[in-house]
């Protein structure tokens, strides 16, 4: 699974984006600027540059520039023409908002696992603090969901499958997002940039974003940051239907893990365009690394070190192949369940 830590510090890599919001239009500190006024505070081009009172072509006759109730396009009534001193345009981009990550994946086979494809959705709850064209992105991963595998003859030709509970998300030392974006204007249509960032789960690294992953999993300093007491982020095994408790010794089909301890990282950038005031889209480019660090047996127990490597063994180890992103604006003070009701 993926991995996060200077964005998020998720053993998952998740994170990001920026976004768009309500249209403004007065100077509210985020670089957009209202339309320029007279001396009376209208808009430029009210009652003529040489009104004196009297009903000359661009005073009170309602002509074009009047702004009596005619309301001619440079006007400041009610029917708000073009020139009117109404909303600007451009966005103010100081919002919360959610964001839902849609990864596709392949693995390939290995002595148990066969290969296969699927999905990694992710999503997140965050804030946008603009300054100038640069954008600051903090908040927290919401939900993650991995792609379920299936095992050879060897290993029974069973399905495993792994889910993460809601709760663990918001625990006080889950690591939270902190990302840099830029936006090349405050209008729809402009383009949006996530910066490079690298998100850990479950682990710290020296050098989150340019540092080797280790080989094996023995080789990460894992962190308990879902705060269960155990090592990296907890993910439990999915029962019922098809789906089996995914083996941990090759030699004995009766042990099995019930839930698993992992920590992964990944690296992420995100390119796209800002679709409206309140929504941008584009393509995200990740990569993923992962480790399953421990697990627990069951009928009670945790797994050995032999076991522990066993079943990382056999985890898929996932290449990405293509990555989109969608963010909405979210109402002030939203939480994740606002994240799911906007992002199904």
């Amino acid at each position: 699974m993926p991995d996060v830590k200077t964005i998020c510090g998720l053993s998952t890599t998740f994170l990001f984006a920026l976004g768009i919001a309500a249209c403004g239009g007065k100077d509210d500190g985020t670089g957009l600027e209202p339309f320029p006024t007279g001396a009376d505070g209208g808009s430029v081009g009210e009652d003529g540059p040489g009104g004196d009172g009297m009903d000359g072509p661009a005073e009170d006759d309602d002509g074009p520039a009047d702004d009596g109730p005619d309301d001619g396009p440079a006007d400041d009534g009610p029917d708000d023409g073009p020139g009117d001193d109404g909303p600007v345009s451009g966005c103010d981009l100081d919002m919360d908002i959610g964001i839902r990550l849609g990864v596709d994946v392949s693995w390939p086979g290995g002595i148990a696992i066969l290969d296969g494809a699927g999905a990694i959705d992710i999503w997140l709850l965050g804030h946008l603090s603009p300054n100038g064209t640069d954008i600051a992105l903090s908040g927290q991963v919401c939900r993650l969901s991995l792609p379920d595998f299936d095992t050879g003859v060897l290993a029974g030709n069973e399905t495993y499958g792994t889910e993460f509970l809601d709760s663990i998300w918001t625990q006080p030392n889950m690591p939270l997002i902190d990302a840099v974006a830029t936006v090349s204007s405050n209008d729809p249509g402009a383009e949006i940039h996530l910066e490079r960032g690298g998100v850990i789960l479950g682990a710290t690294m020296a050098d989150p974003l340019d540092g080797a992953w280790p080989g094996s999993w023995q080789g990460l300093d894992t962190i308990d940051h879902d705060g269960d007491g155990n090592p990296g982020i907890t993910a439990m095994a999915k029962t019922g239907g098809n789906y089996a408790y995914p083996r941990i010794d090759i030699l004995n089909p009766n042990a099995r893990a019930q839930t698993l301890w992992l920590a992964s990282r990944t690296i992420m950038e995100f390119m796209g365009t800002v679709d409206d005031c309140d929504s941008a889209s584009g393509e995200a480019f990740i990569t993923m690394e992962n480790h399953n660090v421990g697990c627990n047996i069951v009928g009670g127990g945790n797994c050995s070190d032999g076991q522990t490597t066993t079943l990382d063994n056999n985890l898929p180890q996932f290449s990405i192949n293509g990555g989109v992103f969608d963010l909405v604006r979210l109402p002030d003070g939203a939480v994740c369940t606002d994240v799911f009701a906007a992002l199904p």
